[in-house]
């Protein structure tokens, strides 16, 4: 799970890549390297897919900076080794299969995680979520962090999963909460079953359909975790082998599109159940 045969080393003296042709906001990627730099915490450096360098800034703390480890650093990592990456939590339903639930931020990712584990589902990652393919040419999950990050909309709405775990508050005012979830932790790759692209819209009703054709491959695309590094990062054969295992398999890829503005958990979780269940 998570960093599995990668070294880190903290505190290390990061350097510059001055002259690498990829780059972007605090980050820069060449080939097998990418320099992240996120103000007040550290610098990370990310070599091969194998190898994490931090430099961590006076004053920050060593929770923010493994917090902070856990997203774009991380990704790299899975990128440099051939494995995309997308935007999605992921849960393990009753059967143990893996349901991805991608989307941009604010989409509702770990409200709806919440409240699949509050009624039993596991967990297998929490906003990162790499793909790949196993022998039989199945599309699996891999598990990340037995941890998920509430904001305040999800903590307000899952108390049974924040109460009682190990949570450290951080934040603005204490606002978001790591919760570990040892005991709800699926710690090894699962098949992926469905995948559910969440959205927003202005409307009340909550919409579902279905993506087909050509357009599961280009969705695969849009629920990448930071498209442009990943577009820096991934070779192309390697996003092909795995959107080709899910673009041209039986896996469901639904939109589900809630509205802005009211609490829809449960019925979100409702939809999500029941197309486990069929």
């Amino acid at each position: 799970m998570g960093l599995d045969g990668c070294v880190i080393r903290c505190p290390a003296s990061v350097g510059d890549l001055a002259a690498a042709p990829h780059s972007g906001v605090l980050w820069r990627a060449g080939p097998g390297r990418l320099l992240l730099e996120v103000p007040d915490v550290a610098r990370y450096l990310v070599s091969e897919g194998k190898l994490v360098e931090i430099e961590p800034y006076g004053g920050a703390g060593a929770g923010e900076v493994r917090r902070f480890l856990r997203m774009t650093p991380t990704a790299a990592l899975y990128l440099q080794r051939g494995i995309p990456v997308l935007h999605a939590a992921v849960a393990a339903d009753p059967a143990g299969h893996a349901i991805v639930l991608a989307g941009n931020s604010s989409a509702g990712k770990s409200v709806l995680l919440a409240a699949l584990v509050q009624r039993g589902w596991g967990l297998l990652a929490d906003d990162l979520a790499p793909l790949t393919v196993d022998d039989a040419g199945v599309a699996v999950a891999v598990a990340t962090w037995p941890e998920m990050i509430l904001w305040p909309d999800a903590v307000r709405g899952a108390t049974s999963v924040a109460d009682g775990a190990d949570a450290t508050e951080f934040g603005p005012s204490g606002s978001r909460r790591a919760v570990g979830l040892e005991a709800r932790f699926v710690d090894d790759a699962r098949p992926v079953r469905a995948i559910w692209w969440l959205g927003v819209h202005g409307f009340d009703p909550i919409e579902v359909h279905g993506v087909e054709g050509v357009s599961r491959f280009e969705a695969l695309g849009a629920m990448a975790y930071n498209r442009r590094i990943a577009s820096a990062l991934l070779d192309r054969t390697s996003y092909l082998t795995v959107a080709g295992a899910v673009a041209g398999s039986g896996i469901p890829i639904r939109r589900l599109i809630r509205p802005r503005g009211r609490w829809t958990a449960g019925e979100l979780a409702d939809i999500v159940e029941d197309g486990a269940e069929s």
